[in-house]
C-alpha cells in the first residue's frame, strides 16, 4: 500500500509516504467514535492497522465539518517534518478504497465523516 502512495502522490521517499499515511490515518482516526474506529481499523489490511492503532489514546471525536477543516489538521499534525502534499487525503483514501477487498472498503466507507465519505465516493 505505502508504494502505490508514493507512486500516486508522487512522493519522494518512503520516510514521507509513511509519515503521510500515519498522518491520514491518524486525522481520521481521531474523528471517529470509539465502535467506528474499530470498524475502520479491523478492515484495513494488517500493516495499516497497526499504524492505524499507534499511540491511539481514545478521546471523544473531533468534528469534521468540511474536507477543509481536515486538510488544515493534517497539515499542522505534519508540520514541522513533511509540508503536506496537495491531494495527499484523497491520495490516500484512493489507495485505501483500491487496495482492499471490496467488502472492507464498502465497511471502511460506512463510518467515514461525511466529508471525507464525499471525497470517497468521487474517487470512484
Amino acid at each position: 500500500m505505502a508504494a502505490k502512495l508514493k507512486e500516486r502522490a508522487l512522493l519522494a521517499t518512503n520516510n514521507i509516504t509513511f509519515a503521510c499515511l500515519r498522518g491520514v490515518l491518524h486525522e481520521l482516526r481521531a474523528r471517529l467514535p470509539l465502535g467506528d474506529i474499530a470498524t475502520f481499523g479491523n478492515h484495513l489490511p494488517a500493516v495499516q492497522r497497526g499504524v492505524f492503532y499507534q499511540d491511539w489514546r481514545p478521546a471523544e471525536p473531533l468534528p469534521t465539518p468540511d474536507l477543509a477543516s481536515f486538510e488544515t489538521a493534517l497539515a499542522e499534525r505534519l508540520l514541522p517534518h513533511v509540508h503536506m502534499p496537495e491531494g495527499i487525503t484523497a491520495d490516500t483514501l484512493w489507495v485505501i478504497r483500491t487496495e482492499s477487498e471490496p467488502y472492507d472498503a464498502a465497511e471502511m466507507h460506512k463510518v467515514l465523516p461525511q466529508p471525507l465519505a464525499e471525497l470517497w465516493d468521487r474517487l470512484a
